[in-house]
């Protein structure tokens, strides 16, 4: 092991000046042992033409229904000096039953859930995990390594070298590598590996990793095929699920490329303009070998299935479900939702009632319009919002598409939940409806915005906006000035502009909200707010300045830590409503961003420093422990907190220009000590629950306090 890990780098092709090589991938997914499930299960036995449909694995020898097939081909091109990395894509298809699902989206998460394997990096990331590879660094400590035998591999007299982990529980494998007996500098030709049967790894049944490679002349590596296939349970007794994704590599080459203006484009992944329009003859002849299902035969028997009302009703359920938005029509035109916000409730509005939409590419590529009406029984009043915008790029399915290029008009007047702003759930969210404490710091705000965006592949973007705000005080939030004097509204007005980077941005787009696939990569934002006093009718001039960072850090298979830091500073005199507010928690439920045992209005103050960061250890400690191991428990520990302080010409006891702090809020200064909480929690409890108890490590006195609590969330992860 010491004698490959010490040359396995001389074989490296990437040390090269430059390599090339053309790239077939196909990934299927489908349901397991088919045989047995349609002998028991109704619902299967009620389509019976679908074991004409079923292929075998030449794996397991068990009968898989495919249903989904995605195929996919390309070039890759790398350049060592300066680093450079393209794929562009020459041909794309899928057929299956995800097609009424957002493709770019299915897509991403698919590519790094089935990352490509290289077992020559310390770390090896599958299923959104890292495992250690057997020729990682802490091998040694973390393997057993055994000679086992010397046989032919492709003609080849070959040593058989096995690895299993020290600890079946962690993030390892169990395999063989096969490494030519003659070559002075050991080269291995061939993996074959699977994931032990006790690790901590959730609804995956088995793993099997295989992977050849062969020797150029000059003793380069280059890999020829990379065959990963899973089987997945999510609850015992269920259907299982079967995934396959099978690479194979051709044509390599380590000369300069005929054109260079490849490593010009500011994509990662190129994919060119006829990828999607290629005729079944291209697939036929692009295929390496034969495959039997090749996404057709996927589609003939969706088309059966689709006749049949009960097989129809139920995918428009489970797609609905899933998009959180109801069609109208095949394609739709408009889409009724969100569903989660039809119905909710706060102490201002008391019932709440909530119908809206959005429109869809099947109206218009180019126009989109969004917007809601709802109603509040207990203060009878109407709340809406309307949107209209305009992208300057084509669309799939939906405005929100990355990546957006486009100019929008937005107005809305609704409640403000002074304080609760959260970062991938609308405010009236039903299931944040149950409160720890009575959510009374709430007012009405009148927002118009004329904003900008433009978002460029490298996931560089800016966004240039004018708004006009008219805050307007409610039966729980008066507004008042400090002679006592009632305020019933006031208006701010003026621009914002931001600046963000996140290279290499992985996330999953709804319609409303794109939640992170990983964070691997560093998140950087920079904005900056003014208001100039009287343009419109503002009542402060506002100079805001925020800078926020983020990044998640990988220890190998001993877990991650993600990692949260935010400043931000207001430069002038404003009232309460413009000053920094911390985003407060007030649900049972684990919302990222937001502090858990602080009160709305609680702390207050124009320039903070914050901070988060939140350890997963994967069962990097729990996997040890005798019995308890065998529960699969996964630990978390998170800590939060916040730095700040109010300069003497915000605080209203020192001018007269600026509202009064509410009488039922503490609205305290942090300058003398800062607000600290910090969680410990048990993750993966039955696969999907994560839970954990907060304790708030400062200002543990203040009137009205939390000091400690249990939060929950639902936490799906293998």
């Amino acid at each position: 092991m010491q004698r490959i890990r010490s040359t396995m780098h001389e074989h490296d092709p990437m040390r090269s000046d430059f390599y090339s090589f053309d790239k077939y991938q196909r990934v299927v997914y489908g349901f397991n042992d088919f045989d047995e499930l349609a002998m028991k299960n109704k619902v299967f036995r009620r389509f019976s033409f679908l074991g004409e449909y079923a292929d075998t694995s030449r794996v397991t020898g068990k009968r898989v229904l495919p249903i989904s097939v995605r195929e996919q081909t390309s070039t890759v091109f790398h350049r060592r000096d300066p680093q450079s990395l393209k794929e562009v894509v020459t041909g794309m298809r899928n057929g299956g039953i995800d097609e009424p699902l957002d493709q770019s989206g299915v897509k991403t998460y698919l590519e790094d859930v089935f990352r490509e394997v290289d077992i020559f990096q310390n770390d090896v990331t599958l299923l959104l995990n890292r495992f250690v590879s057997p020729l990682s660094v802490i091998g040694a400590d973390f393997y057993k390594y055994y000679l086992s035998d010397t046989l032919l591999v492709d003609g080849e007299r070959c040593i058989e070298l096995s690895f299993v982990p020290r600890t079946p529980e962690t993030f390892g494998f169990t395999g063989r590598l096969y490494v030519a007996q003659a070559d002075s500098m050991p080269f291995v030709k061939k993996v074959k590996m699977s994931v032990p049967a006790r690790i901590n790894l959730n609804y995956v049944e088995r793993l099997t990793i295989e992977q050849d490679f062969v020797q150029a002349p000059n003793g380069t590596r280059l890999k020829t095929c990379d065959d990963v296939e899973v089987e997945f349970r999510l609850v015992k007794g269920t259907p299982g699920f079967y995934a396959r994704r099978e690479t194979a590599y051709a044509s390599h080459s380590l000369q300069q490329p005929s054109d260079l203006d490849v490593f010009n484009n500011r994509q990662e992944q190129i994919i060119l303009s006829e990828a999607e329009h290629l005729p079944d003859e291209y697939w036929s002849a692009s295929r390496p070998r034969s495959m039997h299902t090749d996404g057709g035969s996927v589609r003939q028997m969706l088309s059966r299935l689709r006749q049949s009302k009960f097989f129809k009703w139920a995918e428009n359920v489970a797609v609905a479900f899933v998009k959180g938005y109801v069609p109208t029509g095949n394609p739709s035109k408009w889409d009724f939702g969100p569903i989660n916000t039809t119905i909710s409730g706060n102490p201002l509005e008391g019932l709440r009632l909530r119908l809206g939409g959005m429109t869809t590419t099947a109206l218009n590529p180019h126009w989109f319009a969004r917007g809601y009406v709802a109603y509040g029984f207990r203060d009878k009043k109407w709340k809406y919002m309307a949107q209209v915008e305009y992208s300057f790029v084509p669309k799939h399915q939906f405005d929100q598409e990355f990546p957006i290029h486009s100019i929008r008009l937005m107005h809305k007047y609704d409640v403000d939940h002074l304080g609760q702003h959260y970062l991938y759930t609308n405010p009236d969210n039903v299931f944040l409806a149950l409160k720890r404490k009575r959510d009374d710091k709430t007012t009405y705000l009148r927002h118009t915005e004329l904003l900008w965006r433009h978002e460029w592949a490298n996931h560089l973007s800016v966004a240039f906006g004018l708004e006009h705000m008219v805050h307007e005080a409610s039966s729980l939030m008066p507004f008042l000035l400090n002679d006592g004097s009632p305020l019933k509204r006031y208006t701010q007005a003026g621009f914002h502009a931001q600046v963000r980077w996140a290279p290499g941005e992985k996330f999953f787009q709804t319609r409303s909200h794109r939640i992170p696939i990983n964070m691997d990569a560093p998140i950087i934002t920079i904005s900056h707010t003014w208001h100039p006093k009287g343009w419109l009718g503002s009542r402060h001039q506002l100079n805001r300045t925020e800078i926020a960072v983020q990044k998640r850090f990988w220890f190998s298979a001993f877990g991650h830590a993600d990692i949260m830091v935010d400043a931000a500073k207001i430069w002038n005199q404003v009232s309460f409503p413009e000053l920094l507010i911390p985003n407060v928690n007030l649900s049972y439920t684990i919302q990222p961003g937001s502090y858990a045992l602080m009160n709305p209005l609680e702390f207050i103050s124009d320039q903070t420093l914050s901070g988060e960061i939140t350890y997963w250890g994967g069962g990097a400690l729990l996997n040890r422990v005798p019995l308890i191991k065998h529960l699969k428990l996964r630990e978390v520990l998170s800590v939060r907190a916040l730095w700040g302080s109010l300069s003497k010409r915000n605080n209203p006891e020192n001018s007269g220009d600026v509202l009064a702090f509410p009488e039922n809020t503490l609205c305290q200064s942090l300058s003398h000590e800062p607000y600290v909480e910090a969680s410990v929690g048990l993750d993966n409890i039955l696969s999907i629950l994560r839970v954990d108890y907060v304790w708030r490590l400062t200002h543990r006195h203040n009137p009205g306090a939390s000091r400690g609590g249990v939060r929950v969330a639902l936490h799906f992860a293998f």
